[in-house]
């Protein structure tokens, strides 16, 4: 009995066909070419980036190295004839596709999500003080927020985020970065004046204990005092005519209010290091964090992101994420250029949950000033954010490595993430992001502007 195997190419490449003669002779036939499968050239393609196929067409040395006996097609509609067990498959090669004028290899289209956020973790900094060519301080810091209330003239201080952001709801004057507090030390008590609105901070617990006993209401630790090495002092300053109390660490401003008639009382606590107010190395604005997985909205990172830019400038501040991404406009046919593919409640792997700048800034447009600025350089996204503009930016989840994908709307990136670009300390060359996945951070530039770069994706809030 004759029996006979093949080896098919994929792809549509030619059938070989190897027939064994009563001799041991072989002999290769090549189907005639009406009866081929349909060509390489049917591959779907994106318009941009192009896709590069980098199959192979080897068959013939595939042939005499495979051991696997398939039965031929006429010998499949042959019941005499036994089939072999198993039929080898020679594997497909990956493609590439050009990106940016890069060659970059493509994955399957399979979308990531919380499982990638849980396995991973984002690039998170301490915020550094100097020259990046100073050494990291071993002491951990914290930034403390100074705010200003235009109705009481009150400066207060808080390293509560929340708080901060609660203050500046209601009408406080947001001021940047006091100092820089360690997280442990020699404790500072904050105390609340129900009947003028003041806040009072003292080093003394026997001073604390004194004020009130008048009728202060004592509020907590408010952070800690320095006592190392190089400790930076915060002075301590009253107005009688105010009946106020002042505190800094900017010799400038103590000299200036000192000649309007504040009696300086002395050092208040120490700092680790100084608030940085000079905006052409440091700038932090602050925007609001909104979680997407603890709010429902696994796939909403570009709402969210979105939302927090918008509220930073007073725009629907009363509104929830839920409540915005109710409202986010839909892709009428699965490309996230047109709209939100999906719904930003629901996450799997096969459906590409995700917008991108164009629809965003025009649902942006509908409640403040979106602009798209697709391809700006880092310097002109930070530069939006000297001028007090948090810019929506595409990058990675917890800017992992891109990884991009062969979706039928063509070429995109796997593990696709948005987060809110909020500050920079030049200095250190670190940038500051509200992530809707990881939190508010500082972080590394240039982590930051090699995700960025790859698609250079972004909408700013003015």
């Amino acid at each position: 009995m004759k029996r006979g195997f093949i080896t098919k190419g994929i792809c549509g490449f030619t059938i070989l066909a190897i027939l064994a003669s009563s001799f041991g002779v072989s002999q290769v036939f090549a189907e005639d070419s009406s009866t081929m499968a349909t060509s390489t050239e049917s591959t779907q393609t994106s318009a941009a980036p192009q896709i590069k196929n980098t199959e192979t067409n080897e068959v013939s040395q595939q042939t005499e190295t495979t051991e696997t006996e398939v039965p031929t097609q006429e010998s499949q509609q042959t019941p005499s004839v036994q089939a072999s067990e198993e039929t080898e498959v020679q594997p497909e090669q990956p493609q590439t596709a050009i990106v940016d004028g890069v060659e970059v290899a493509l994955e399957a289209p399979e979308k990531a999500g919380k499982n990638e956020a849980d396995i991973t973790q984002a690039p998170k900094e301490e915020l550094v003080e100097g020259s990046p060519r100073l050494f990291r301080a071993a002491v951990q810091t914290i930034p403390m927020y100074r705010l200003f209330n235009p109705h009481s003239g009150e400066h207060f201080y808080t390293r509560d985020t929340g708080e901060r952001d609660n203050l500046r709801r209601i009408g406080w004057n947001y001021e940047g970065v006091g100092w820089q507090a360690p997280t442990s030390g020699d404790p500072v008590y904050r105390l609340y004046n129900r009947y003028n609105g003041e806040h009072f901070y003292t080093l003394n617990a026997k001073e604390r204990d004194s004020i009130t006993k008048q009728g202060w209401k004592y509020e907590g630790i408010g952070w800690y005092s320095y006592k190392g090495a190089n400790a930076i002092p915060v002075s301590r300053l009253y107005s009688k005519r105010v009946n106020w109390h002042h505190y800094t660490l900017d010799e400038n401003e103590k000299k200036v209010i000192t000649k309007q008639g504040w009696v300086y009382e002395g050092v208040g606590w120490y700092a680790v290091g100084s608030g940085q107010q000079n905006q052409e190395d440091y700038k932090l604005l602050g925007v609001k964090n909104y979680n997407q997985y603890a709010l429902g909205a696994p796939s909403g990172c570009e709402g969210a992101s979105l939302l927090q830019a918008l509220q930073y400038k007073g725009k629907i501040t009363n509104w929830s994420l839920t409540q915005f991404l109710n409202t986010i406009p839909k892709s009428p046919n699965g490309n996230p250029n047109s709209g939100f593919v999906g719904s930003p409640f629901v996450e799997n792997s096969w459906t590409y949950s995700a917008i991108y700048p164009a629809p965003l800034t025009t649902w942006g447009k509908k409640y403040g000033n979106a602009q798209n600025i697709s391809g700006s350089s880092m310097n002109t996204l930070l530069n939006e954010v000297k001028n007090g503009h948090p810019v929506v930016a595409w990058v990675t989840i917890n800017f992992q490595p891109i990884r991009w994908g062969n979706w039928n709307f063509g070429v995109a990136a796997n593990n696709n993430h948005a987060v809110t670009l909020d500050g920079y300390n030049k200095g250190s060359n670190q940038v500051h992001v509200s992530d809707p996945i990881s939190g508010s951070y500082w972080m590394n530039r240039t982590t930051f502007e090699n995700i960025y770069n790859a698609r250079k994706y972004a909408v700013v809030v003015r």
